[in-house]
């Protein structure tokens, strides 16, 4: 995952001047939660972070899924077919798994633990269905 988006500096600044957010305590607020010291060292998942913990939202998670596991993450996905009409991992598909498995609402708030749940069961569901394939051809051959 990359630095910051253009339009996540946009909706940053957005919430700060609907909250009467100075820029010394916008940059306050994000070495409190990112250990960052301005926007532009932000990664798109600190920005995230940053924006809903400004709009309120206080279940950001506190040790978040690294970037390679939520790479994996994706790569699995693709793997399982489990993509839009785009070829783009189906992110909704990922959240109803978050919810079965790790009790969380969205992949976003995966934390490394969490992430390493769903990298496993994702990783048997593929070795499920190379079995299913082997038996198949098998069945067909």
């Amino acid at each position: 995952m990359g630095g910051i988006t253009l339009a996540q500096i946009r909706k940053l600044h957005a919430s700060c001047r609907e909250r009467g957010i100075d820029n010394d305590l916008l940059h306050e607020h994000i070495r409190m939660l990112t250990g960052k010291g301005s926007v532009k060292e932000l990664t798109r998942r600190d920005a995230m972070r940053v924006i809903d913990s400004l709009e309120g939202k206080t279940s950001y998670c506190q040790n978040p899924a690294s970037d390679k596991q939520m790479a994996y993450i994706r790569v699995l996905m693709r793997d399982l077919g489990w993509t839009d009409g785009l070829g783009n991992p189906d992110m909704e598909r990922l959240d109803g798994m978050c919810r079965k498995y790790v009790k969380t609402d969205c992949h976003k708030w995966l934390d490394k633990s969490g992430a390493s749940k769903i990298i496993e069961a994702l990783k048997n569901m593929a070795g499920h269905n190379e079995i299913d394939i082997c038996r198949e051809a098998v069945h067909n051959g």
